[in-house]
């Protein structure tokens, strides 16, 4: 018996039924709320802030439920500026971004109801959730408390929920736009922010004259840290992605000459105030990206404008040694071979970007198949200075920072299969993204399936780079809202229902 058919036979016996039923509805929310009352009590009496908090943040998501969009909202525009707020706001509210994190897990029960009722849900968000489940199972596998379990939950899906509503929720192309240009105000609020860090942040960590390590507080919105290890790579590949943007929209003849030189240079110009080495691949990479398909067909027409973009990279890189840095090519390439693919620890730590994969292989041969296959568990190789919410692992080799780089952070909780499966979703948004640039109707949506491409490039090349893709809030956010709004793409456009596997005259890569 379906829901009209029960709402009928409820009609035929009558008002008398209907009356009664307000009785148990106003019990049931009393009840529910001196349930809750009791919980939150409990809760204060354990002293434990974050429990607490959690508990009012479950609570004040029962209202945020009926507002899925506002709490979009908020996940984009405080989500890409948390760490400017926290930076202003001092150490004592470093748990702000614990806040944004419940937000995003108030949208999982809607996203996913919704989710499990549509039928043409891409399979990078099936293999998202799918990663989901396979974390929580391998870490009650291997389980060593709740406490790290929850702080690592937390950690690696603190922006899925925008992520799963996106792709399964019913937004209009309005409210897409509307979040398109939060995120473009955002990008064009990075050079104020950037001046500021550099002209009074800069000083504070020993001048410009120091060398290039002071230059790596010049982080934008993303957060500025006087100790060192600001997320400047992670502005760097936001910006990257607006560009992309913009860029694909411009070529589509989608928006004004006049406006997109404007935002493209205030958009690339926070790249040229900080240390952000990682452009100088970046960069080249999204150009090949976005032109590949061009180049593909007409190498002659397209090979001098790529080699133009790498000899301006290399220029700008050249610049940036010898003014920035005030050193020489060779004394930079050498530092940046040992502390990469040598045996230089890298910054304070023990292990660097290569020595960490060995590292994790000497621990994990054969001979323990389970921990190799399936992890420690999520959040177990978490280590930081502080050893707040350390995972167990992480503090038995403190110092090494085990988890330096996304993959290794996977292999160490969730294990070869956990980290394929991680990576596998992103593989999958590429082939989504590809087929959504060649048979969609719609220029817009061609030219951002491109866009998205250049992104899926800059997060892979990421897992290797650093660790924020399963720790940075601000970045989460960032690839959580660009995978959705590829699902929602996806989902809506009629085009890819109708002839999936027609033959197109692009290029299938």
């Amino acid at each position: 018996m379906n829901i009209k058919q029960i709402g009928a036979y409820s009609g035929r016996l009558g008002a008398p039924m209907r009356e009664p039923s307000k009785l148990p509805l106003w019990g049931a929310i009393g009840a529910l709320l001196l349930i809750s009352a009791l919980f939150l009590g409990v809760l204060a009496t354990t002293a434990n802030v974050i429990m607490i908090g959690a508990g009012l943040g479950l609570l004040a998501g029962a209202f945020l439920l009926a507002a899925p969009r506002l709490v979009i909202w908020l996940m984009i525009g405080l989500g890409l500026t948390s760490g400017v707020l926290v930076s202003l706001a001092g150490p004592a509210y470093v748990r702000l971004p614990w806040a944004l994190s419940l937000l995003s897990f108030i949208l999982w029960p809607l996203a996913l109801f919704n989710l499990l009722q549509h039928k043409r849900i891409p399979a990078f968000v099936l293999l998202s959730l799918a990663f989901v489940l396979f974390s929580v199972g391998a870490s009650a596998f291997e389980w060593y408390s709740l406490d790290e379990f929850i702080a690592g939950f937390k950690r690696y899906f603190q922006a899925y929920g925008v992520l799963f509503a996106l792709a399964a929720m019913t937004f209009s192309a309005d409210d897409m736009r509307r979040w398109q240009k939060l995120m473009l105000a955002i990008a064009l609020l990075q050079l104020p922010f950037c001046l500021y860090e550099l002209l009074f942040l800069v000083p504070l960590r020993g001048g410009l004259s120091s060398g290039s390590e002071v230059l790596d507080v010049v982080a934008g919105t993303f957060g500025a840290n006087l100790n060192g290890g600001s997320p400047n790579a992670e502005m760097a590949a936001f910006l990257l992605i607006v560009a992309a943007f913009l860029s694909m929209r411009w070529r589509a003849g989608l928006l004004g000459t006049g406006r997109y030189v404007a935002c493209i240079v205030i958009c690339l110009l926070p790249l040229g105030l900080g240390e952000t080495k990682i452009v100088v691949v970046l960069l080249p990479m999204v150009i090949f990206v976005l032109l590949r398909r061009d180049f593909f067909s007409a190498p002659a027409r397209y090979l001098p404008i790529i080699l133009a973009f790498c000899a301006v990279t290399v220029l700008l890189g050249y610049i940036y040694v010898t003014v920035m840095m005030k050193s020489t090519l060779a004394d930079v390439l050498d530092n940046t071979m040992r502390y990469n693919f040598e045996q230089a620890g890298y910054g304070d730590a023990y292990l660097n970007r290569t020595t960490v994969f060995n590292f994790w292989w000497e621990r994990h041969d054969w001979t323990d198949p389970l921990s190799l296959l399936f992890g420690h568990g999520l959040g177990s190789s978490y280590w930081s200075p502080t050893n707040l919410l350390a995972g167990h692992v992480g503090m038995q080799f403190a110092r090494y920072s085990i988890d330096l780089t996304a993959v290794a952070a996977l292999l160490w909780d969730v294990g070869v299969v956990g980290a394929t499966l991680y990576v596998l979703v992103f593989i999958a948004a590429w082939h989504a993204a590809n087929r959504v640039g060649r048979f969609s109707r719609d220029p817009a949506a061609r030219a951002d399936a491109l866009a998205i491409q250049a992104a899926l490039a800059i997060v892979l090349l990421f897992m290797v780079y650093n660790n924020s893709a399963v720790n940075l809030l601000a970045y989460q956010v960032l690839i959580a809202t660009l995978l959705g709004y590829l699902a929602h793409l996806y989902r809506n456009d009629p085009a890819l229902a109708e002839s999936p596997r027609q033959v197109h005259r692009h290029s299938s890569f």
